[in-house]
């Protein structure tokens, strides 16, 4: 099913793979694609996973060793290419006011932040948040949930200027991982999972159905101390 007037907007990263496969595998097809920065770098979200899987009962399973481009030119659409590595980039912005689409299924690098000049084009920036909004803001929130209360949790939101605090599309509890790399297996596969859920929905009606403004604050966390995501990891042997 394409959808129309929707952009894709990845990066290089394990991440935008498992969300491009996510969405073939469920025959869901962005109209457009935009992808930025270079593949085989450093930044964060370029890791590599490991293979090993057990524990992911009823998630999609990305291939990592199939490039993303090679998915994303599956989906009989022109694929754009930007070199800059920040989303900021002017060249991003005039390429994104060019396409002119409804909606941005954005998929960036690790630590960057949608500023306000591209927010302010006013097209909703779909964004999958790995904590439950909004009590878990912030970074590597997926360790904390676990840690604290037993559950990983992803949120979908329309980004806003201020992080982790734009509207709540949709949200999902999933168990924590079992016998799975966490920070690029199971992370991305429940993110990709809940996006697939959120445009199903969109597809069938074209707009996001009463979208929910957070009210509560919430906490911010930040990252994780290694020990701290040491100790999650090994209750999760």
């Amino acid at each position: 099913m394409k959808l129309d007037k929707v952009l894709f907007l990845g990066s290089y990263t394990s991440r935008s793979q498992s969300y491009a496969q996510a969405l073939s595998n469920a025959g869901l097809h962005p109209k457009h694609v935009l992808l930025f920065g270079t593949e085989g770098g450093s930044l964060p979200g370029q890791g590599q996973a490991k293979g090993f899987t057990n524990g992911m009962k009823d998630l999609f399973i990305p291939d990592f060793s199939e490039p993303l481009e090679e998915t994303v030119s599956r989906w009989g659409c022109g694929v754009d290419k930007i070199c800059e590595q920040s989303i900021n980039s002017a060249l991003i912005y005039e390429c994104i006011k060019k396409i002119g689409p409804r909606m941005i299924i954005y998929s960036g690098y690790g630590g960057q932040i949608v500023g306000g000049k591209l927010l302010g084009i006013g097209i909703p920036f779909l964004h999958m948040h790995s904590g439950w909004l909004p009590d878990y803001k912030g970074s590597t929130t997926l360790y904390y949930s676990w840690l604290k209360e037993d559950y990983c949790a992803v949120s979908a939101i329309i980004l806003a200027e201020k992080i982790d605090a734009g509207p709540i599309v949709a949200k999902k509890r999933y168990p924590p991982p079992r016998g799975v790399d966490p920070d690029y297996m199971y992370d991305n596969a429940i993110r990709a999972d809940l996006l697939v859920s959120v445009l199903k929905d969109y597809s069938a009606s074209g707009r996001f159905a009463n979208p929910e403004p957070q009210t509560n604050k919430g906490t911010y966390y930040y990252v994780i101390h290694p020990v701290l995501k040491h100790l999650a990891r090994l209750q999760g042997n």
